[in-house]
């Protein structure tokens, strides 16, 4: 926790399950409630995240979920989100050049 509280950036990333965030993103952003009440660091959040569905929307449940989070914390904001679609399995995601290529500009950027 302390390392997030001292972040200027966090990068969340996550498999989307059922048009939703993976549970275990969904417990972290639940255990980083204590931050709220401190004299937090973070500014800027992004999510990358993955998907067997290519559709743009697919994305929509989960980046809006942590818009949720973030909106609790009045000095950081959402800055964007890189997604993957059609990814459907462990390990290939590099297969998917645009994706991969958007995530390296995306870190560039930081």
């Amino acid at each position: 926790m302390a390392k997030v509280k001292a972040a200027e950036v966090i990068v969340y990333a996550t498999p989307i399950y059922y048009y939703e965030m993976c549970g275990q993103m969904k417990t972290l952003l639940d255990r980083l409630n204590p931050l709220y009440s401190t004299d937090y660091s973070f500014r800027d959040i992004y999510m990358i995240a993955t998907a067997a569905e290519n559709d743009e929307s697919t994305f929509e449940k989960a980046y809006n979920g942590l818009q949720g989070w973030v909106d609790c914390f009045e000095k950081a904001s959402l800055k964007g989100m890189v997604g993957g679609g059609g990814i459907d399995a462990a390990n290939t995601a590099a297969d998917h050049v645009d994706a991969m290529k958007k995530a390296y500009e995306l870190g560039k950027e930081l």
